[in-house]
């Protein structure tokens, strides 16, 4: 049956990081995707100063379990990775920041999940915060 639970990345980028050998290609990956979800993934769009341009890859709408949802989740985690080599190159640590939402649906707050779930950190070894929050439930 599954639960709707939304799920949104967001990416926001130095501008200078696109003239770089390990600048992601946001429009490969996004033609890369079936057709239903391209339009899902966001961007660029440049901001009014400071040359920072940000990418959403937006929920997809599909409930927990289903295999739309797994789906996504594999498309997000695939979005996030076009910008690792970026973040992993060592430019400054505000160069390259991703944002991993997980909010709202059918009941927020409910099914065990906090009302809101965020990561700003996509590196292998983040503590991400939903695991932050279970930990402190089992030391409870």
């Amino acid at each position: 049956m599954g639960y709707m639970r939304h799920n949104a990345i967001v990416a926001v980028v130095n501008g200078y990081i696109f003239g770089q050998p390990e600048a992601p290609d946001v429009e490969a990956f996004r033609t890369s995707l079936p057709v239903e979800w391209q339009h899902l993934v966001v961007g660029p769009v440049k901001s009014v100063m400071n040359d920072y341009v940000t990418f959403v890859f937006a929920a997809d709408g599909s409930k927990e379990g289903w295999g739309a949802s797994d789906a996504g989740d594999l498309y997000r985690e695939q979005f996030v990775d076009l910008f690792r080599p970026a973040y992993e190159k060592g430019y400054d640590p505000s160069d390259v920041l991703i944002v991993d939402a997980r909010f709202g649906g059918d009941e927020p707050g409910g099914y065990g999940e906090d009302e809101l779930i965020v990561s700003t950190n996509f590196r292998d070894d983040r503590v991400r915060l939903d695991m932050v929050v279970d930990d402190a439930e089992d030391e409870a």
